[in-house]
């Protein structure tokens, strides 16, 4: 006789050494497919990196427990496998025990969350072991209806009672495809308009009172997740905050006058951006929202500093010209002009380890202390076309002007073409965004969460500058005007971790090293 224990659980793997939770993306088989040991199943972003699980065994898809756009802890199930040579149809009947069993530590507060008068959804994760044989040969009337913890899920979201599809001739176990064609039949019990959410999503909207009917109708048929409730609850508070702004600083008329060129803050937040012919709506992509909600932690929590200066690149350029032949003869790496400023920053890092710092503030109010960190770890961000990585070149005051180039190689190469793992995408203590390529004069960047500072380059530039040659302040001194090439950046500092002072004596170090390149080699 089968047993649960002849399936096997998929579960959100570990894919990073920092990696705590993750986010199925989609999935590429549906129930029911079979599937060849190593062949992808399913996709999870983490920290803006999207990867492909690959199946540990031959055999077939029995049932998904994970829903799309769903974030799960490291360990959390994902699905249930059924390995070569089982029977589905002697698996299926310990199927909904066995998912129950799965998932329940994972999702039992978000299944308490969705109780209602209007849903009655039972669980048999909650039922306590029959304390004799015949408590379990009387099971309840709602404990005889089996069904799979996505059909549970799914008939929360959709107001359905379990009882209701087994009398529509829906044979247990029910699935989530079972819920979904009862629902398709039963028009006239539709009171509204379909909600479609997350149960942490209605748990949210629930605890804050976010109107859901209103971000569902935003994204025009799709579920609601946690992210667009996160979304929403922002931009209501800016929304009060700019209120609050008007109603203690400017006048009646004024305020007015405001009011007329700004939307109005509603009672309840709405997504802005309704399909017409003036605009087209395009959702955030999974790395775009997570981008966008790690920016706008820094920009709110950390006091942004910028301290700008140039720095002459001739010599940096003469440097890497006489590199290219010695090194290409070699069989060595050439170092590009980044791979430079990267050695640069990494030493000059070393030399001033109040950058290479970071608020910690986990413990409370009045406890924050700043980390010094003693691994300097540089992220670099990169264009992949379709988001910004920032893949981090780990110890990189290590590496010689040849490493370096190996290793930035590596990870634009594995960034642009997805390949990348957690571990490349995560540690990092500085990092340093160059936009030169584009035609950038200079900018000033958002410092990314968990660090203190960010570098932001831009094109090298070719321009007249003043040269003094003799000593300062005699006779002898002159001036020329020359054409060289100049390079503008940018230190975006945490004004809690940093001053103006500090700021200044590392890029002062940084222009030193880059004006000097040979003391790098």
């Amino acid at each position: 006789m089968q047993t649960q224990h002849e399936q096997r659980t998929l579960t959100m793997p570990k894919l990073g050494m920092t990696m705590t939770e993750g986010t199925v993306v989609r999935w590429l088989l549906s129930e029911g497919a079979r599937f060849e040991k190593g062949e992808p199943l399913v996709e999870v972003m983490t920290d803006k990196v999207a990867l492909e699980v690959e199946a540990p065994c031959t055999g077939q898809l029995l049932q998904i427990l994970a829903g799309e756009e769903e974030t799960l802890a490291v360990g959390a199930p994902l699905a249930l496998l059924l390995a070569e040579g089982r029977d589905p149809a002697a698996a299926a009947a310990a199927a909904s025990s066995a998912a129950a069993a799965a998932v329940a530590p994972v999702q039992r507060e978000e299944r308490l969350s969705l109780s209602s008068p209007a849903v009655d959804v039972p669980s048999s994760t909650a039922v306590s072991a029959p304390s004799s044989p015949r408590e379990a040969e009387a099971p309840t009337k709602e404990t005889r209806i089996a069904s799979t913890p996505a059909a549970k899920r799914e008939a929360a979201l959709q107001a359905v009672d379990l009882r209701a599809v087994v009398a529509a001739g829906f044979e247990p176990p029910l699935t989530r495809a079972d819920i979904l064609a009862f629902v398709a039949t039963q028009p006239a019990q539709q009171a509204g308009p379909e909600v479609r959410a997350t149960p942490l999503a209605r748990k949210m909207a629930r605890e804050h009172q976010v109107d859901l009917a209103a971000l569902a109708e935003q994204k025009r048929g799709e579920k609601v997740t946690r992210a667009d409730v996160e979304t929403a609850l922002a931009i209501r508070q800016q929304q009060e905050t700019l209120q609050s702004t008007l109603d203690d600083g400017a006048t009646a008329s004024t305020a007015a006058a405001r009011s007329r060129s700004q939307a109005p803050a509603a009672p309840t937040p709405v997504i802005a951006g309704e399909e017409s012919e003036e605009a087209e709506v395009i959702p955030l992509s999974p790395a775009r929202r997570l981008i966008g909600q790690r920016m706008l932690t820094s920009v709110t929590t950390m006091p942004h500093i910028y301290l700008d200066l140039e720095i002459d690149m001739s010599e940096a350029e003469r440097c890497r010209q006489r590199l290219v032949a010695s090194l290409s003869a070699q069989g060595e790496e050439v170092p590009s002009l980044t791979a430079i400023i990267i050695r640069a920053v990494a030493a000059a890092l070393r030399a001033s380890p109040e950058i290479n710092a970071t608020l910690d503030d986990s413990r409370g109010p009045g406890k924050e202390v700043i980390r010094r960190w003693r691994a300097v770890h540089i992220g670099v961000a990169v264009d992949t076309g379709q988001s910004l990585l920032t893949p981090v070149i780990r110890h990189a005051d290590r590496q010689s002007l040849p490493e370096l180039a190996r290793t930035l190689r590596r990870l634009v190469e594995g960034a642009r073409a997805g390949k990348l793992s957690p571990d490349d995408l995560t540690g990092a203590t500085f990092t340093i965004s160059n936009l030169g390529m584009y035609g950038i004069d200079t900018f000033h960047a958002i410092i990314p969460p968990g660090q203190s500072a960010i570098l932001a380059v831009g094109k090298v530039t070719r321009r007249g500058v003043v040269i003094d040659d003799g000593p300062r302040g005699t006779a002898e001194q002159a001036a020329r005007l020359e054409i060289r090439p100049v390079m503008k950046v940018s230190l975006s500092a945490d004004h809690r971790v940093l001053d103006g002072a500090s700021g200044s004596r590392f890029l002062q170090r940084c222009k030193q090293l880059l004006e000097n390149p040979y003391l790098l080699l």
